[in-house]
């Protein structure tokens, strides 16, 4: 069963800057579709779930919402209405607790108006957690929204640090991918940037098609790699940087 939380909307609209004149929209980034196989290989959901939802970004399943205060990360059912999943306050590896479910289902916290990019906390699960709208007759309304948080995305990566440089780049090489390889584009790299905008240590590749993630270690001036391909509980070692 799959449970890939991806941002499968977001590059559909991030095509420049708020600021230059509008270009055509690209075709939004969709997930590989889901074979009969898969479907009858999904479990059943127990008959005294309170709420039952779809898994989110690329998962075929139903399953039953999250709790408040129930562990949770990239491959766990979503949290329930009204909930998000968030690394645990003060968690010096936040990438690690969300690609490994130890983070935890929190309300949003309504107080902000939009969430901010450069916190440890809400960035990659910003990134992470659109989903994609079940009814095609909302995609157009859901690309708008999209749209304006990319705005406030570009906003909140001035002034740039070499990692917030890269991921413009890393957006528009996405955007340009799927237009060109359509369904055979399967995976794709952001940059994991920290509040500076240098790179955080560990580094992951996402994946469409449900397939575990690939991670590496990295300098944190520059992006270099330095390890490849970690164990499912390996982690980088921390640089002496900024």
């Amino acid at each position: 069963m799959r449970r890939l939380c991806v941002f499968v909307l977001l590059v559909s609209v991030l095509v420049c800057p708020a600021d230059l004149s509008p270009v055509i929209r690209p075709e939004p980034i969709r997930c590989a579709p889901c074979s009969r196989e898969q479907l009858d290989s999904c479990p059943a959901v127990s008959s005294d779930c309170p709420e039952v939802l779809r898994e989110p970004g690329c998962g075929c399943c139903m399953s039953c919402a999250l709790k408040k205060g129930e562990s949770c990360g990239v491959y766990t059912a979503p949290c329930g209405a009204g909930l998000h999943c968030a690394p645990r306050p003060g968690d010096p590896r936040p990438l690690h607790a969300l690609t490994r479910g130890h983070a935890v289902c929190v309300e949003f916290d309504h107080t902000q108006d939009e969430p901010d990019i450069t916190s440890d906390q809400d960035s990659l699960h910003y990134l992470l957690s659109l989903n994609r709208p079940l009814d095609p007759r909302d995609a157009a309304e859901a690309q708008e929204n999209i749209k304006a948080r990319v705005n406030a995305i570009r906003k909140k990566l001035i002034p740039q640090g070499p990692c917030h440089t890269e991921l413009h780049a890393a957006l528009d090489v996405i955007t340009e991918s799927q237009q060109t390889l359509g369904e055979k584009f399967t995976s794709f790299y952001l940059p994991n940037c920290d509040q500076h905008g240098f790179f955080k240590t560990q580094q992951c590749e996402t994946s469409l098609v449900g397939q575990p993630p690939r991670c590496w270690c990295v300098s944190s001036w520059n992006g270099k790699r330095i390890r490849e391909d970690l164990a499912s509980d390996s982690q980088c070692l921390q640089e002496l940087t900024h």
